[in-house]
Formats: structure tokens, sequence, C-alpha cells
């Protein structure tokens, strides 16, 4: 079967604790609100990827229906979405680690969501086009 590119197989998520706190702790973030992004670009050893882990907090939205509603929502808007980045990854020889973090304590409507996915996307794979392919941060992210 071949691989379709508007998957997102549990291989392109990010699950592994240590990777989520060594993210957090090391890697670099910005806005685009309904998110924040945190970003952590290292060189790759044999074949570039993109490993995505969303959050939303219990303090942001209580109700767990909320919860994963939006999280289905940045989901859907990141698998469709993603394809540039990955380009742009593989191109620099480059593996990225993101979070998608929500901010707003309400739910938003899928175009909001999708528009600024996008929006947050772009931003990423400027960042990535301003490393280079030594592992090395050279460029903060420009909001």
């Amino acid at each position: 079967m071949a691989d379709h590119p508007f998957k997102f197989p549990k291989t392109e998520r990010l699950c592994s604790e240590s990777q989520i706190a060594e993210l957090f702790q090391d890697g670099e973030s910005f806005m685009s609100y309904p998110v924040r992004v945190v970003m952590q670009i290292y060189k790759t050893v044999e074949r570039s990827e993109i490993r995505v882990v969303m959050s939303v907090p219990k303090k942001k939205l209580k109700h767990a229906v909320d919860r994963n509603r939006v999280k289905r929502l940045l989901r859907e808007t990141y698998r469709l979405n993603k394809q540039t980045l990955l380009e742009q990854a593989m191109a620099q020889g480059v593996s990225v680690r993101m979070a998608f973090i929500w901010i707003p304590p309400e739910v938003i409507d899928y175009q909001r969501v999708e528009k600024k996915m996008k929006e947050a996307l772009v931003k990423a794979g400027k960042w990535i086009l301003g490393h280079t392919t030594d592992g090395t941060v050279y460029t903060k992210i420009e909001n």
C-alpha cells in the first residue's frame, strides 16, 4: 500500500516523555494565536521526520468534551497542511519536534483554527530554512 501524504500515523506523534521534556526545556517557541508552538530542530541521521504533540490544558478548557474537540481540530488541520513543512525539513536534512499548545479558554471554529495552523506551519518552515544542517540554532523565530 502506498504511503499517503495526508495520514497522521503513530510514528509521527511525539510520545516519549523524555523527548517531550527536552522539547519544552530546549525548544524555541512562537505564538500563532490560538496556539503556541514549541519547536526543536536537530540534525537527522537517516531520514527527516516531524514528530508532533498536541496539548490542551485542563486549566483552559474544563470539560473533556471541549479538550477532545480542540485536539481533533488541531490534529486535522495539521494533518492536512503538514506536507510543505515536511518537504522543507527533508530539503534541509533536519528532523523537527513540535508541540502545539492551545491558548484560549473556548473552542474556536474550524476555519479560524485551520488559517492559524497554516500561518504557524509557514513560520515553522521559515525557521527551518534559517537553520544550517549541522543541527545548531542560528536564528530565533520571528513573530
